[in-house]
């Protein structure tokens, strides 16, 4: 089977066509931007000098050199198709998140949008207008759709309240309809998020200005819409869970008993920290377990242990693909008639083909599937974020 298709990985963007082998591209803009900030840290070195830099250790200087040159963080967070040949993304360089296309035959990149108030996620390009939708994610937790021609200057927000709205996907053909997924949003007198609601699906006309609910479930957060030609509605059910967990006596016992570990824990390790400081040796030798760190990603709002989740999921299916979400993030096809089916479990990300057919991952590999037949591992990688087809160029 060959597609082509482009993924996200570890903030990375990279496209795979037909035969082809995978090809890692990154965004000129950013490496412009790492280099002028680590300039700048150079260049003002010497303001940062500290008159007591003769008293601590030389170790120490070295980390905290080390740590002042830094590179700002760079890291791609949706890709969409746009013309063929041609992808629609956003970068995000520190607190500035951009919008860009690339032509992926030369490699040239051409910035839209950017700006340090809010951040856009969740591209989404018309089939058949030059005007993509997107998330525009505002900093009070609340976030909303809006729609941006290709060529304009600023993103125009279409959907309001206090509620978070994520994921447009434009239905087939010349029409302006999309969907997308929304959840409401309670607050306290401050202002901070108590509860959300789960996630439904709504879809909103912009000839008649209706909006309607398609699909919703109490029990379920309805995550990622698309709906296919023939009307029938795709998306990732995930399993509700309320910010304001109810008090479990069992986890609360188990958190008393734990604490004075834990305590010696973060102890052990502030010392280690100190002692290789200072003497440039951990306090625990090499061949030793050493404790590991989780390994946390933010997925569709959800802070999830991707290695804990990969050890759970590893006796199903792949065992060197696992799902790195719970196996209850199912992939699922609302037909006309109200069938529900269920096409991959633990999926963190798919798409849509003209024929019916559906590529998606699971975070540590990706796969395609058509009507009927059996899903066909593409390739591995690790962590996967997002997955888009791509036109024929």
């Amino acid at each position: 089977m060959s597609l082509n298709f482009a993924y996200l990985a570890g903030g990375k963007l990279h496209l795979k066509l037909g035969e082809s082998p995978v090809r890692t591209i990154d965004s000129q803009f950013g490496l412009d931007v790492q280099d002028r900030t680590l300039k700048s840290q150079r260049r003002n070195a010497w303001k940062d000098k500290n008159p007591m830099a003769g008293m601590i250790p030389q170790a120490f200087l070295q980390q905290m050199e080390a740590m002042g040159e830094a590179k700002l963080p760079v890291a791609i967070r949706s890709v969409s198709p746009c013309s063929p040949g041609q992808l629609l993304y956003t970068l995000a360089v520190g607190d500035v998140t951009g919008v860009f296309t690339l032509d992926a035959t030369e490699d040239k990149e051409q910035r839209l949008f950017h700006n340090s108030d809010f951040a856009v996620q969740h591209l989404n390009v018309h089939p058949q207008k030059s005007e993509f939708a997107c998330t525009v994610m505002h900093k009070d937790g609340s976030a909303n759709i809006a729609v941006m021609p290709i060529d304009g200057a600023r993103p125009k927000e279409i959907t309001v309240g206090d509620s978070i709205d994520l994921a447009p996907q434009w239905l087939p053909g010349d029409q302006k309809v999309l969907v997308f997924q929304s959840a409401g949003i309670a607050r306290n007198s401050e202002g901070f998020v108590l509860e959300q609601s789960p996630f439904t699906i709504e879809k909103l006309d912009f000839q008649s200005g209706e909006m309607t609910t398609v699909a919703e479930s109490d029990k379920f957060d309805l995550l990622a819409p698309k709906m296919a030609a023939d009307s029938s509605l795709y998306y990732i059910r995930r399993p509700y869970q309320t910010r304001q967990r109810r008090l479990n006596i069992l986890t609360l016992l188990k958190d008393i008993l734990l604490m004075p570990f834990r305590l010696i824990q973060a102890i052990y390790e502030w010392l280690n920290v100190f002692t290789q400081a200072y003497t440039g040796k951990p306090l625990v030798k090499p061949g030793q377990p050493k404790i590991q760190a989780k390994q946390d990603l933010l997925i569709w709002g959800n802070v999830i242990n991707t290695e804990a989740e990969a050890e759970k999921n590893r006796r199903f299916g792949d065992e060197d693909s696992p799902a790195l979400v719970p196996r209850s993030w199912q992939l699922v096809c609302q037909r006309p008639d109200g069938e529900v089916q269920v096409i991959g479990d633990g999926v963190i990300s798919y798409d849509l083909d003209a024929n019916g057919g559906v590529v998606y991952t699971n975070g540590s590999a990706i796969y395609a599937t058509q009507p009927g037949g059996v899903p066909k591992r593409l390739l591995r990688d690790r962590p996967i974020e997002q997955v888009v087809l791509v036109a024929d160029q």
